[in-house]
């Protein structure tokens, strides 16, 4: 679908109602972070009511969002204390409910949504990662436009883990493909319009898209007023970040810790790898020691990047475009990736960023620019000036608003 052309005449603003897994912050330490800034540039210009469910341990949602916003309503979810987890998931993937979709799933939240489409009766709803497609039959016979803004395609990444998994736990991984497909085939054809950040994404998406209108809207970012330090602090140190609820994380973490930084302490041995991210599980605490440490759901990540020489995503599963990308190149520091996480990022490698197709290339650039003060600090900069250039909210806004009018248009 393209997007129709802003109307500026439109006697009243556009009422979004947006629905998210998620309590929306700016301080978020995962891919939440991006709905939270698209929210608060969308709600500058639109009535936006947020509806999002808030687990035990989350914060409330952002003031700063929260007083631009018509209408802000938090369900809070609740953890079954008398059975095992891994027996309820076990038991959802069985009707076709993924893990993380079942963790989401609440009563609660349906009948909330219901009542304020009832009561606030909005032009348009938006909802947010696929875990809360589940709740687009809750709309009934209401004939509203739906958006699924769709991160990361879940099936997708489920199937890459497969392939990196041996013995039982494979056939579990197996399992969640599975229930991921038959969800996806229940829930995407519903949707009038699908987003995704990535064109890669459309490949996963469109088998099970149904009649739903495809749309690739780049991910954006916005861009701090001043950039971090160039060269970062010795120790030469190399940071990952990342929310270690998504699989793709752990399995870098991992690849890291165990197979990337040895190569490099060969070659740089006064280097450190830095660990940051929202609730490491074991397997990625258990790296911390000598020259790796792993801090967990820090209360802000830009010290870690300030000091930081060099700033590595070396995604190898799943897709879309990655928020802790476009946020190195906007503070200014020197970033290597991987294809994968590069996907979708128009700046140009060897000059904006190091691409590393492989672990021998991502050992090479990581050495080389721990060793090269210079190298890295113009790698930085140019960094900084594409992000001044291409990132920011402006378009992406526009480019949602766009799909409103049409949307709406339509019905």
């Amino acid at each position: 679908m393209t997007s129709a052309p802003q109307d500026d005449s439109r006697a009243a603003p556009r009422r979004v109602l947006v629905c998210t897994p998620f309590t929306p912050r700016l301080d978020a330490r995962h891919g939440g972070k991006a709905t939270s800034q698209l929210l608060l540039h969308l709600a500058e210009r639109n009535e936006v009511a947020v509806l999002c469910l808030r687990a035990p341990d989350e914060k409330a949602v952002d003031r700063a969002i929260a007083d631009r916003c018509a209408v802000v309503e938090e369900i809070r979810t609740e953890t079954n204390g008398y059975i095992p987890r891994r027996v309820v998931w076990g038991a959802g993937m069985l009707v076709g409910l993924p893990p993380w979709a079942l963790d989401c799933r609440s009563p609660a939240y349906a009948t909330a949504l219901e009542r304020l489409l009832d009561r606030w009766r909005p032009d348009v709803v938006e909802f947010h990662l696929q875990v809360m497609a589940q709740y687009v039959r809750r709309l009934g016979e209401r004939n509203l436009p739906t958006i699924l803004v769709d991160y990361d395609p879940a099936s997708a990444w489920a199937e890459d883990m497969v392939k990196s998994t041996r013995g039982l736990r494979r056939l579990a991984r197996q399992f969640e493909v599975t229930a991921w497909r038959r969800y996806e085939r229940a829930t995407r054809p519903r949707f009038d319009a699908i987003v995704v950040f990535a064109e890669r994404d459309l490949a996963d998406v469109r088998p099970t898209a149904g009649g739903a209108s495809l749309l690739t809207i780049p991910l954006a970012v916005d861009v701090p007023a001043q950039p971090l330090s160039a060269e970062g602090a010795d120790p030469p140190t190399i940071l990952f970040v990342g929310a270690f609820a998504h699989h793709p994380n752990v399995d870098s973490a991992l690849w890291l810790g165990q197979r990337i930084l040895p190569r490099v302490l060969e070659r740089v041995p006064e280097a450190r790898l830095e660990i940051v991210g929202h609730e490491p599980r074991e397997n990625v605490r258990a790296l911390a020691g000598g020259p790796i440490s792993v801090h967990a759901s820090v209360p802000d990540v830009i010290p870690h990047l300030d000091r930081a020489a060099v700033v590595v995503a070396p995604i190898r599963l799943g897709g879309s475009m990655r928020m802790k990308v476009l946020e190195a190149m906007a503070a200014g520091k020197a970033l290597v990736a991987t294809p994968r996480a590069a996907e979708g990022v128009e700046a140009e490698p060897g000059r904006h960023f190091l691409l590393a197709e492989d672990e021998d290339e991502l050992v090479d650039a990581l050495a080389g620019l721990l060793q090269d003060r210079d190298r890295r600090r113009l790698l930085a900069q140019n960094a900084r000036g594409w992000a001044e250039q291409n990132l920011g909210w402006q378009q992406g806004v526009e480019a949602f608003e766009g799909l409103y009018d049409t949307l709406i248009a339509e019905k």
